[in-house]
């Protein structure tokens, strides 16, 4: 690091014990590279990580292979300086909140303290969530309203959120900016790979129009709904229904559904589930789906509905305010879980003209408007993200 650099701290810690790979995981991938490679002026990144009983550390970075790992247990605790920032880039509430003595020590001295916000989900819905994450969440926001600087969210309707929530609980003036986010996952440090289940699912999305699901199998995701009514279309429709593919790891509270999905008599015929998909293998999905449908019941953001846009697929989401925000004219909305409702939208969105994919908007204009709500312009020329560079 040159003389007179200043330190932007990146939280990685989440993502540097286990990179589950999905959605959040690929936004902190693609925000890291992108600052490693294109940073603020006169600032040297450093990606850090806290563990359960020790604070935040240099994490390794391995510039071949584009991913970080955990301090080693001798590394020395971060001490920040006037002029560094910390950015709470992941998504880690149970580290920032389990270490904020650290924080509020760097804030002292005359660090800036930023932090990303998701959504607010964990608050609003608890049910939704293990108790142990709507708990840590809760410490974790009380950190934000009494230790940061600012909070970059990443869509307006999780700003406006937010901003309500910190109206009411806020002890000190924190700035709100929003950070939208690309649907460029082959910016992300990708995942690699495509076993015989995902060739053949591949085969098999050739052979008939299939509508796809994408993301963490979870109580809000939405999957019973469009599961029901898939299952009427193959009853009343037979032939002339589309095939559905469910890519997503299971997650919490899911049992009922899982047993679902392995038992269903249509399982290998017109539906099948993919839980452990690589980003590779997601792309090909992507590129051979007829729709893609975004049911989820809340959502900070919704990257499904721009990744299937920047490669021309039709979206149907479901109409959630934040949704309207990733709309064109290739998504479309549903508002009833009603199964003979849901399978009109289905089959209407389907027959539907195909439209232009989205102009691609790549994570380098996310980080532009991230280094903007940090107060760290960037004036350098972005260069290109290549982990091997």
């Amino acid at each position: 690091m040159g003389e007179g650099f200043r330190r932007l701290f990146v939280d990685v810690s989440t993502i540097a014990q286990h990179d589950a790979r999905t959605g959040i995981q690929r936004v902190v991938r693609a925000v890291l590279l992108q600052l490693l490679h294109n940073p603020p002026d006169d600032f040297a990144v450093v990606p850090v990580a806290a563990m359960a009983r020790r604070g935040y550390c240099a994490a390794p970075f391995d510039p071949v292979t584009g991913k970080v790992s955990l301090p080693p247990p001798d590394s020395p605790l971060l001490c920040g300086v006037a002029g560094d920032i910390f950015l709470g880039l992941d998504l880690a509430a149970h580290r920032l909140s389990r270490h904020r003595r650290q924080i509020a020590g760097w804030r002292r001295r005359g660090v800036a303290i930023h932090v990303v916000v998701y959504d607010l989900l964990p608050l609003q819905h608890p049910e939704w969530f293990p108790a142990s994450t709507a708990r840590n969440f809760r410490k974790w926001l009380q950190v934000l309203a009494r230790l940061s600087d600012g909070a970059v969210c990443i869509s307006h309707a999780v700003a406006r959120d937010l901003e309500h929530w910190l109206a009411a609980n806020a002890v000190r003036p924190v700035t709100i900016a929003v950070m939208p986010l690309s649907g460029a996952v082959e910016a992300s440090n990708p995942s690699h790979g495509m076993d015989e289940e995902g060739r053949r699912a591949i085969d098999w999305m050739r052979s008939a129009p299939t509508v796809l699901m994408v993301g963490t199998i979870e109580p809000r995701k939405g999957h019973d709904a469009v599961l029901a009514a898939m299952e009427r279309l193959w009853r009343e429709r037979r032939e002339a229904a589309p095939n559905l593919l469910i890519i997503g790891r299971l997650g919490w509270h899911m049992e009922g559904l899982q047993r679902m999905l392995n038992q269903h008599p249509e399982r290998g015929s017109r539906l099948r589930w993919l839980g452990n998909a690589s980003d590779e293998l997601l792309l090909a999905c992507y590129a051979h789906a007829a729709l893609v449908i975004v049911a989820s019941r809340g959502e900070g953001f919704g990257l499904p509905i721009v990744e299937a846009r920047q490669r021309g697929l039709k979206v149907l989401a479901r109409d959630l305010p934040v949704f309207h925000e990733q709309a064109d004219e290739g998504v479309f909305f549903f508002s009833s879980d009603a199964p003979e409702r849901l399978t009109d939208d289905i089959m209407h969105v389907l027959k539907a003209d195909g439209t232009a994919a989205r102009p691609a908007g790549g994570w380098i204009d996310s980080i532009d408007r991230l280094l903007l709500a940090l107060g760290t312009p960037r004036t350098r020329q972005a260069g290109s993200v290549n982990p091997a560079s």
